[in-house]
């Protein structure tokens, strides 16, 4: 299967932005928010869905991965008029929401702040907020070491966790993938195995760390900070998770069910944190537009 590239460039609040677009190209507008780590060509996995759907996938990077500029200071508080600025640039009013794992928070931040020009919200593997209770010890000791490193500074993580990761990624990208699907469990490891998703995956992974480990360090500062946001008044959110998931574990979205009891949340059996956005996608965005 063939994946397209479409990565462009807009300069959004004084410092470039890079994304990519999938899908319909005069479809329903999404936006689409990335992993931790990911980039804008983690969006080609929409790409079909979206394309049978008639949605247009805009999937923008945070500072300091693939071609957005790292940037100083807050992260959370600051998505939300960035991807203003990015709708109104595209010529884009109202618009839906989709995010995978740690790109929750800042789906969730829009959702909450943009809340009179988004749709919709829907949600894979969603990262709670990890100074909650019970969150953050439920996850894999490499994600508890990496918070624990970041906690203590983001130069920690920079200069002991960042390079070695930066390193195996760019010398060996499929390696890297290879290796997170044998962490995660059976049903990550099957799908990860398959030729055009490892090589989509590595080629994300690749662009994710273009720059270093910046975005990454700066992503798992911002999410060891209580979120700068109330989920009161979020509207049309689901929540989708895989109850294998070994990376995100299902009590996030159980959290995020409780703090938002609107919400529609979808158990999916046997699917970890990769297997459930790659074969489920289609249902995924099929419920969302239907909102």
């Amino acid at each position: 299967m063939a994946f397209p590239r479409n990565d462009r460039v807009l300069e959004i609040r004084g410092a470039p932005l890079g994304y990519a677009v999938y899908g319909s190209p005069g479809g329903i507008p999404a936006f689409y928010f990335h992993g931790l780590p990911g980039s804008r060509r983690e969006g080609a996995l929409l790409h079909a869905a979206c394309l049978e759907a008639g949605v247009r996938i805009i999937a923008p990077e945070r500072p300091g991965y693939g071609l957005s500029a790292t940037v100083p200071g807050p992260r959370l508080e600051d998505w939300p008029a960035r991807i203003e600025a990015l709708a109104d640039a595209l010529g884009i009013g109202r618009f839906h929401l989709i995010a995978v794992s740690g790109g929750a928070p800042y789906a969730l931040a829009c959702a909450g702040t943009l809340d009179e020009r988004v749709r919709g919200t829907a949600i894979c593997c969603g990262l709670g907020d990890l100074t909650r209770s019970g969150l953050a010890p439920a996850m894999q000791l490499n994600a508890r070491l990496a918070l624990w490193l970041v906690r203590r500074g983001p130069a920690w993580l920079q200069w002991t966790y960042g390079p070695v990761v930066t390193q195996v990624v760019r010398r060996a990208p499929r390696l890297a993938v290879a290796i997170q699907g044998w962490i995660d469990g059976p049903a990550d490891r099957a799908v990860l195995r398959r030729p055009e998703i490892r090589a989509l995956f590595a080629d994300s992974l690749g662009e994710a760390f273009r720059q270093g480990a910046a975005g990454a360090v700066a992503d798992l500062a911002a999410a060891v900070r209580p979120w700068p946001f109330g989920l009161d008044g979020i509207r049309n959110l689901q929540l989708w998770h895989g109850l294998a998931d070994r990376v995100v574990p299902p009590v996030h979205s159980e959290w995020l069910k409780r703090a938002v009891p609107e919400a529609r949340l979808t158990w999916v059996p046997g699917e970890g944190h990769f297997s459930l956005p790659i074969r489920h996608t289609g249902d995924v965005v099929r419920a969302l537009v239907r909102v």
